[in-house]
């Protein structure tokens, strides 16, 4: 896998979206956040998530036609909240020596930690643009809808982990593999499966529910002891109080 690889699969994956516009709305594109720095990251991850949230305009979602990776991710455009902050302190342990959440500061407070996430690749089952609450989504025909591209996503970017924000069970038969076989570690659940580390967590945006601390901590905890590929080290600083 190199860079034009991955270019190469975003153009593919976006191509076939187009398709997906309607009249009012257009897809909200997703992928690898920042090419050359998610080739150089051991271990690579992916997050998977439900579906893109877009502005409101007048009770309904607006018409998409963005990028989650681009226009969010990669210019770190979210501050401490879910469900883009969960995951920036997720990937800024993994590579820098696996601190406690309590540790690190906060996304606002410092750009390193904002910034891990150009490092990860993040994909929604959905594409389409969304209101901030998910209840009224079939994710299940959402997932049967989109597993073509879904699949052709994962299988481009060859994550060493794949995260699944309360998403992971609907990839199980295509992914093969056995709810059986997963191991509860605090919060999440985890299962290594040809040389590949998969968390089933709950979504981000339910970090609270869970408790930030321990939602962060259980994560990494199973990447520091279970991943595949051990990332480099680097020093920490420690969240100031």
């Amino acid at each position: 896998m190199n860079r034009e690889q991955l270019e190469a699969l975003e153009d593919d994956v976006n191509a076939e979206l187009e398709s997906s516009a309607t009249s009012t709305a257009e897809p909200i594109t997703d992928g690898v956040v920042d090419f050359d720095l998610y080739l150089a990251s051991k271990p690579k991850i992916l997050w998977i998530l439900k579906e893109p949230v877009d502005e409101i305009q007048n009770g309904l979602p607006a018409a998409g036609g963005w990028s989650i990776t681009k226009n969010v991710l990669a210019i770190g455009k979210f501050g401490n909240k879910p469900p883009f902050a969960p995951i920036a302190y997720v990937a800024y342990a993994v590579f820098n020596q696996y601190p406690k959440w309590s540790q690190m500061k906060y996304v606002s407070e410092d750009p390193k930690v904002r910034e891990s996430v150009k490092r990860i690749a993040y994909i929604n089952i959905s594409k389409m643009p969304a209101l901030p609450t998910s209840g009224g989504t079939d994710f299940a025909s959402k997932y049967r809808q989109n597993r073509h591209l879904l699949r052709k996503q994962i299988d481009g970017m060859q994550p060493d982990v794949i995260i699944g924000g309360n998403t992971l069970p609907l990839f199980f038969s295509d992914l093969q593999l056995d709810a059986s076989r997963f191991t509860k570690q605090g919060s999440a659940s985890f299962c290594v499966q040809d040389s590949r580390l998969y968390i089933d967590a709950y979504h981000p945006s339910q970090w609270s529910v869970v408790d930030k601390e321990d939602y962060i901590d259980d994560i990494v905890a199973i990447i520091k002891a279970h991943s595949p590929v051990l990332p480099p080290q680097s020093p920490i600083v420690n969240r100031q109080s």
